[in-house]
This record gives C-alpha cells, sequence and structure tokens, in this order.
C-alpha cells in the first residue's frame, strides 16, 4: 500500500470517526417539542399575547426542565423527553400548574390566559 493510499484511508477514518462522534453527541435522547402560549385578558375582554413569562415543565422521573421566558408572541418552546408533566407558569409562587401530556415529535399546548 503506497504512502498516499494510507494518508487517504486514515483521512477518510478520521472523518468518519468525527461524524459518528459529532452526530451522537448533537442528537436529542428522544426529546420532543413542546410549544404553547401565554395571553392575558385586557380592556373590552380582549385576549393579548404577554412577553416576558417564564415557564418549565416537571415530572418526577425527568425533574423540571431549563426555564424558558416567553417571547413577543406569547409562544414558548421546551424540548423534553415525552411523557406527563406539570406546566409550570411562574407567575406566582408556587407556579401556576397545569397537567400536561407530552407525545412525541411536537405537542402543541392550547393558549393559557394568566
Amino acid at each position: 500500500m503506497s504512502r498516499d493510499v494510507r494518508r487517504q484511508s486514515l483521512r477518510f477514518f478520521g472523518l468518519a470517526l468525527l461524524i459518528v462522534v459529532f452526530g451522537i453527541s448533537v442528537a436529542p435522547a428522544h426529546a420532543a417539542l413542546l410549544r404553547g402560549q401565554l395571553n392575558r385578558v385586557v380592556a373590552g375582554n380582549k385576549r393579548v399575547p404577554v412577553a416576558g413569562i417564564v415557564v418549565t415543565v416537571y415530572s418526577a422521573k425527568n425533574g423540571r426542565s431549563p426555564a424558558v421566558t416567553t417571547n413577543a408572541s406569547g409562544m414558548y418552546y421546551i424540548n423534553v423527553p415525552p411523557g406527563p408533566y406539570s406546566l409550570e407558569v411562574w407567575v406566582t409562587k408556587p407556579p401556576r400548574s397545569y397537567p400536561i401530556i407530552v407525545k412525541p415529535t411536537t405537542t402543541d399546548i392550547p393558549p393559557i390566559t394568566i
């Protein structure tokens, strides 16, 4: 085997190993996307999105998710493994809690008015 062929083989296997290791390290462990919206009632009984509210989910099995904050559209997005959770809306202490089931891939929670 010539020196150039060995060098190319080593590059190929090194690149293949890097791709496998990188692919494994960034792949979520069966994570699902949870998304929802928080609203509030204003004059005229109109519902408007609420920005800046902290939201988490909690389960005995997985613990509490990292906190996320609702955006200008009142939307929140959380990646967690599928299963039963309590959706926690941190407008009070303790937070307001809503039982939810996170399904594989994407779960949309109906808008919540706070």
